[in-house]
């Protein structure tokens, strides 16, 4: 019988390889700690250095690839094309080892103290959290929510001050609200393509406990509230006017929204899934190009 994978040609089989490896291996969403740093950074008017955007980018790959190989059974329903990749993913093990080395050293040399003790937290948070703290998301409603987003803002926010040892200013504090918001956005956005599984697992998700119509209201306005203390933030000379251009993904983030009232099959959420995570890399990329035109 004619076979489609065998057909490709070697040249399309690598990019296949390697944009699964990038979808589904964890790099695309481990790039939103780096942008966020990065986003911080521009809104506090602070510097970010090549190796704490590095140990930035390592953290959450090591989370999310680590808990990704843990639920890869309950992918089977909902992201049937990540599990078959992941199954067939022999080194795993291996990958996983250099991450950790390569953390370690980069701790090791260019860590302060204060920023090392967070980093572990952070890491044994996310260990524990995919073998023993979703649990807890059975009892308390959007725990999963609020624990998933708090380590995002967290990290994002406060590597830059705790790598510099600095104190925290007003500046951080918008940054932080800000980010905890539309990290919010992100967070129950997808657990809307998990809202059938999540239910079976008594998991209390927003889209569990309101419905999936109920959930995407409630996101369009945390979307719009998200950028208030930017707005405020600038009235009151906190931070730069520059900040002002980031309410353009207000829009970007309506058009993922509304596409996820459709009846979407699974290749549908993976592309929307990967415009969200997208989000925050668009941030940092947008500002860093405007900072340097204008």
């Amino acid at each position: 019988m004619y076979s489609y994978e065998h057909s490709i040609t070697p040249h399309e089989r690598y990019v296949n390889i390697l944009k699964n490896k990038i979808i589904h291996g964890g790099y695309l969403t481990a790039l939103g700690a780096p942008s966020l740093i990065l986003t911080t950074s521009k809104l506090t008017d602070t510097h970010a250095t090549i190796p704490l955007l590095l140990i930035s980018y390592l953290l959450p790959l090591i989370v999310y690839s680590y808990d990704y190989h843990h639920d890869v059974d309950k992918d089977d329903a909902t992201n049937s094309e990540r599990a078959r990749y992941l199954k067939k993913d022999r080194f795993y093990p291996f990958i996983l080892v250099t991450y950790l080395v390569l953390l370690i050293l980069l701790i090791l040399l260019f860590s302060s103290i204060h920023l090392t003790v967070f980093i572990v937290l952070i890491v044994l948070g996310g260990i524990f959290y995919a073998t023993l703290f979703k649990r807890i998301t059975k009892k308390i409603p959007l725990f999963k929510n609020l624990y998933t987003v708090l380590t995002w803002s967290l990290s994002g926010t406060f590597f830059i001050p705790l790598y510099y040892s600095m104190g925290i200013n007003s500046s951080l504090i918008i940054s932080f609200i800000f980010i905890t918001l539309k990290g919010m956005v992100n967070a129950v956005f997808f657990d809307l393509k998990d809202c059938s599984s999540d239910k079976e697992e008594n998991l209390k998700t927003l889209p569990v406990l309101f419905g999936k119509e109920n959930a995407v209201k409630f996101l369009h306005i945390l979307n719009f509230a998200a950028f208030i203390p930017l707005i405020i933030g600038v009235y009151l000379k906190i931070i730069p006017s520059i900040t002002l251009s980031l309410i353009i993904f207000y829009f970007y983030t309506e058009y993922y929204l509304k596409k996820s009232c459709n009846n979407l099959n699974n290749k549908s959420w993976t592309n929307l899934c990967s415009i969200a995570d997208s989000e925050f890399i668009l941030w940092a990329v947008f500002l860093v190009v405007l900072q340097t035109v204008f």
